[in-house]
């Protein structure tokens, strides 16, 4: 189970996580943690894998591959235990590495032209091959559709799969519970009122975005 944790040197928080068998360590935006805190969930105590999940979703918390700037002790290592409900195969990964760090969704040409997930070692290695690439927490089920469509690429391979798979899921869930009358139980997401999605379309040669109103 993900686990919440204070910097000893400063009035911040970050989480600590066994995913695929390697020590994550998410960091989180001021939004993240004000989050947390409304939840009940308090420095040293493990919470769900799926809110950790949400959290990422929402961009409140993110890796670059930077460690939590202090030891790491034991006691920070009790991770993971068997009773979390949630599955670590539900955080998407690096296509090419499997990889947590830094992932977009990118679109890849040449012969081969398709929709991938790549982390940003891996991005750095394929940028002559990567027309556009996206941060993966701005990617909703919208987005994702828009942006096939309006690209035309008719080929995604098994992390797009993967997530879009999640996002239909997370989407069902969300109608259900609308549905029966019921808020969304364990969830830290709010549903979006808007009737806008803005869609950020970032180019790897000049980093310029380019905002489109969908």
């Amino acid at each position: 189970m993900p686990v919440l944790h204070r910097y000893s040197d400063r009035d911040d928080y970050y989480i600590l996580t066994r995913i695929r068998g390697n020590i994550i360590t998410f960091q989180l935006t001021d939004e993240g943690q004000r989050r947390l805190h409304k939840a009940g969930i308090s420095p040293g105590q493990q919470f769900t894998r799926a809110l950790l999940l949400d959290l990422y979703r929402s961009g409140d918390v993110f890796t670059h591959g930077s460690g939590p700037g202090e030891i790491i002790d034991d006691r920070q290592l009790v991770l993971d235990f068997s009773n979390d409900p949630d599955s670590e195969k539900m955080f998407p990964s690096c296509a090419d590495c499997a990889s947590l760090n830094d992932l977009h969704l990118v679109e890849i040409k040449g012969r081969d032209h398709h929709a991938s997930i790549l982390c940003d070692d891996c991005r750095s290695k394929n940028v002559a091959t990567i027309d556009t690439s996206i941060p993966l927490s701005m990617i909703s089920r919208g987005i994702l559709s828009r942006l096939l469509t309006i690209k035309g690429i008719n080929k995604i391979d098994a992390s797009v799969t993967a997530y879009k798979e999640l996002l239909d899921a997370e989407f069902e869930s969300k109608w259900d519970a609308y549905r029966k009358g019921k808020p969304e139980q364990a969830l830290l997401i709010d549903i979006d009122n808007g009737n806008q999605e803005v869609d950020m379309i970032a180019s790897p040669c000049n980093g310029r975005s380019i905002n489109k109103n969908i």
